[in-house]
């Protein structure tokens, strides 16, 4: 199954992109606005056909209709980078991606079950464009030749292969580009359709047409082969933006934001990556020195992520803490980080790497909004003082404490959950210490004596007790005291 966008609309589409996202819906209805190639109107908005404006005229007869007539030349270079981007957001649903003039095809036979068919896949597709501001039509057919005529002559036809011969059929010939040439033969011969042009003898046809036109016809019926050449998603991501008009908030630069981020993962689902940081350039204007402010907001991730909704999040969060200096008119999305990552399968009940993934970018959420720092962790110290041998460390940190290769793998014995930020003196009855009742010795002794270096010495007899209600704590015996003739037993923590 082949599915074929074609984007007809395309240079009017390029030319309302240049103001807000808010205003363009309303702008495509009311601006009288063209588009002209070698001084010829060839693209006509609404508000243009409704003053009378229709493609072919002149640019000067145009004028003479519409008054306040916008007029934009042709820019073929932006309608190649506009299919271009169409072109990363389609490799999301198809590694299998053509570029064509004023279009793209695609080959989705591998993903429809992924997707949940044809008219799911058209549905994302066609969201997505919507988002990049371009105006498509979308058709599928069995043959890319068949899906991309469809898509010239019309919108949302899903063809299959019990209705794909009278649907072929009933298309216009000058679909056919082999036959453009032809269009006025073809006319004065009573030739209109595709099914018409079918009839005609194919050695006749040879001879007045050329063998193009049987190779393409044959091409959109499935007895020749279509070869393609598919569009290689660059290695990284860097992709620059200018904006229409200045933005003073940064509410206004997610919507622009977004269309890199579109365009950024796309990329990675080609590639088979994920991105573990990325950044965002937002330059500003000239201010009176001369000079053009960039502000650059570089976000990280707990775990490598290419999910356009989550990292559209943190964008959102990120921006929110920015300041503006001056007003913005260019952005910039590097993907400054990238890791192989295959796709992740789909499961039935949450498993563990899903609630892990969960819990990532609860603290990815937690650290954009309240700073890199914010979010600890507890990270292993190469020291035996309990007090001492764990340390929090910033959970976007990807460092280790030093030391803590010393002290892995090593059997050591039982430690409490909780473990009291400065110990508790316990009573002594019987010669036996005391905590809600006279404390029975499980595990112990486990001797701790060390800290010389640092002025700290500790000399302490460890044991894993527990009481007449058995909860089970954790104590300690001073071998040496300071204060007392007698050394003293401390409570340092509790068992879960």
């Amino acid at each position: 199954m082949w599915i074929a966008s074609f984007l007809s609309q395309l240079p009017l589409d390029l030319a309302f992109r240049r103001w807000p996202e808010a205003l363009q819906d309303h702008l495509r209805m009311t601006t009288p606005l063209v588009v002209t190639d070698i001084k010829r109107v060839r693209w006509v908005s609404v508000g243009a056909q409704a003053a009378g404006v229709v493609p072919g005229i002149t640019e000067a007869g145009a004028r003479t209709r519409a008054a306040n007539l916008v007029v934009v030349p042709r820019d073929i270079v932006a309608e190649e980078q506009a299919v271009i981007e169409a072109a990363l957001w389609a490799l999301h649903f198809s590694p299998q991606v053509a570029l064509r003039p004023f279009g793209l095809l695609m080959d989705v036979t591998a993903s429809l079950r992924l997707f949940g068919g044809t008219a799911a896949i058209i549905g994302h597709l066609r969201s997505g464009l919507t988002e990049l501001g371009l105006t498509a039509h979308i058709a599928a057919a069995p043959t890319a030749t068949a899906a991309w005529w469809l898509a010239q002559s019309g919108d949302n036809s899903i063809v299959n292969q019990d209705t794909y011969t009278s649907a072929i059929d009933a298309l216009p010939v000058v679909l056919m580009e082999s036959l453009a040439p032809h269009a006025e033969t073809l006319k004065a011969v009573g030739c209109q359709t595709i099914g018409q042009f079918r009839q005609l003898p194919r050695t006749g046809i040879t001879k007045r047409f050329g063998n193009a036109a049987l190779i393409e016809l044959d091409r959109a019926f499935g007895s020749e082969p279509e070869l393609m050449a598919w569009y290689e998603p660059p290695e990284g991501f860097c992709k620059r933006m200018e904006l229409g008009a200045r933005v003073e908030t940064t509410e206004l630069l997610l919507g622009p934001a977004r269309r890199l981020l579109m365009q950024m993962t796309g990329v990675l689902s080609a590639r088979h990556c994920a991105v573990t940081q990325f950044s965002l350039l937002l330059h500003h204007e000239t201010v009176r020195n001369g000079k053009s402010p960039t502000t650059r907001v570089d976000i990280k991730l707990g775990a490598p992520s290419r999910d356009l909704e989550h990292l559209t999040l943190l964008m959102k969060e990120h921006l929110g803490k920015v300041v503006l200096e001056s007003s913005v008119i260019e952005l910039i999305l590097s993907a400054d980080g990238l890791e192989q990552q295959a796709a992740p399968n789909t499961e039935l009940f949450p498993s563990a790497a899903s609630r892990a993934e969960f819990l990532n970018r609860l603290i990815e959420r937690m650290n954009s909004r309240l700073g890199p720092d914010a979010v600890v962790r507890l990270d292993v110290s190469g020291d035996h003082r309990p007090e001492k041998c764990s340390v929090e460390v910033p959970v976007a940190s990807s460092k280790s404490v030093k030391g803590k290769s010393a002290v892995d793998g090593t059997a050591f014995p039982p430690r409490p959950t909780w473990l009291l930020k400065k110990p508790l003196k316990l009573l002594t009855r019987q010669n036996k210490p005391f905590y809600q009742s006279p404390l029975t010795l499980l595990i112990g002794p486990e001797r701790i004596e060390t800290g010389w270096w640092d002025d700290q010495v500790i000399a302490r007899d460890y044991f894993v007790a527990t009481n007449a209600i058995h909860m089970i704590v954790w104590v300690y015996r001073e071998r040496v005291s300071a204060d007392e003739d007698e050394p003293g037993w401390f409570l340092h923590g509790f068992f879960a």
